[in-house]
């Protein structure tokens, strides 16, 4: 027992300063889980699903073609994931449209397996954080700077 409470006594203040357990970590696994669990349910469930981002808000959110007008609005008003305060979308960049900094954008997920490419940046204090959500790959690429198509 002593030396169980040794070992904790040295390990939990190295939580308090863990990386991931901070809110823009928690945000970034969140939006990476998002995109690969609408891929396989596009594909699951032969659906196109769409991942909405509301810019000016901070807010995350899901819809798919099944779903009613009433319950798309109730997507986007009491299920979206709000960014915790201190963190912000900038821009969603598509390789064909460009960059989106205002407004509303979405990431389409099709039924036959692929989705839209883009790139969704993110911003916390001095520290940029940009996904890469590739058309045929499962897994989100993520890098911890602003980096665009053209580099």
């Amino acid at each position: 027992m002593a030396l169980m409470g040794l070992m904790l006594f040295f390990t939990l203040p190295r939580l308090g300063d863990n990386p991931f357990l901070d809110d823009s970590r928690q945000s970034s696994r969140w939006l990476i889980g998002k995109v690969q669990s609408l891929k396989e349910s596009a594909i699951r469930d032969q659906k196109q699903y769409s991942l909405h981002f509301d810019l000016d808000n901070g807010l995350i959110w899901e819809t798919n073609e099944s779903m009613a007008p009433e319950d798309i609005e109730d997507a986007a008003l009491n299920r979206s994931y709000s960014l915790p305060d201190g963190l912000r979308i900038i821009d969603i960049e598509y390789p064909q449209k460009g960059k989106i900094y205002t407004g509303q954008s979405e990431i389409i997920f099709y039924k036959a397996g692929y989705t839209d490419k883009a790139l969704v940046h993110m911003q916390e204090d001095d520290t940029y954080l940009t996904f890469l959500i590739e058309p045929f790959l499962s897994n989100v690429q993520f890098f911890e700077t602003y980096a665009g198509f053209g580099e």
